[in-house]
């Protein structure tokens, strides 16, 4: 009984110290949107194509239990109409909160110059630490792809990732 009622004593003394404090690795989270529809381009040129995430329940849990995301890169897959992505000069991907009141700015998941590719898989790395929790918090975001080159004619689809990792802190205090 008095140990009992000395270690009571003492978790009140140091209300400040936490009773667990725990750091964890995130592995890699993607968010994937199917069937993205890409109008074909007749003439050649560019194309820019958005569409929303709007199912991020996962992602925004990380978020909202203060993770700290980073987005690490993307990977567009053709499914249906061109055989590859060898019409690609210039690629690039962005990312805006969905919600029409935020102030965060477009941020660039990727941008790369010659990347296109005999491969039906277009995946380029991130080149810098771009921060994800704050858009992944909104609770939608919109994707932007945009190609130059000498698109196809013809409509055809993809399906896009958008992938991150991270750290995640949980502590409990008394």
């Amino acid at each position: 009984m008095l140990r009992t009622s000395l270690l009571v004593g003492l978790v009140t003394l140091v209300p400040a110290c936490p009773l667990l404090s725990v750091q964890a690795e995130v592995q890699e989270v993607c968010l994937t949107y199917r069937g993205v529809s890409i109008p074909g381009v007749p003439i050649g040129g560019s194309i820019s194509q958005s569409f929303n995430f709007d199912d991020l329940q996962g992602a925004k849990d990380l978020a909202d239990a203060d993770a700290q995301l980073t987005f690490t890169h993307a990977e567009v897959r053709a499914t249906s109409g061109v055989p590859s992505f060898s019409f690609v000069q210039h690629a690039e991907l962005s990312i805006a909160s969905g919600d029409p009141n935020s102030t965060l700015p477009t941020l660039t998941i990727f941008n790369c110059d010659s990347c296109g590719n005999a491969s039906t898989t277009l995946d380029v790395a991130n080149a810098t630490s771009s921060p994800a929790q704050d858009y992944l918090k909104t609770g939608s975001l919109i994707a932007t792809i945009d190609f130059t080159g000498t698109p196809p004619a013809t409509d055809w689809t993809a399906d896009v990732d958008i992938c991150m990792t991270g750290t995640v802190d949980y502590t409990v205090n008394p």
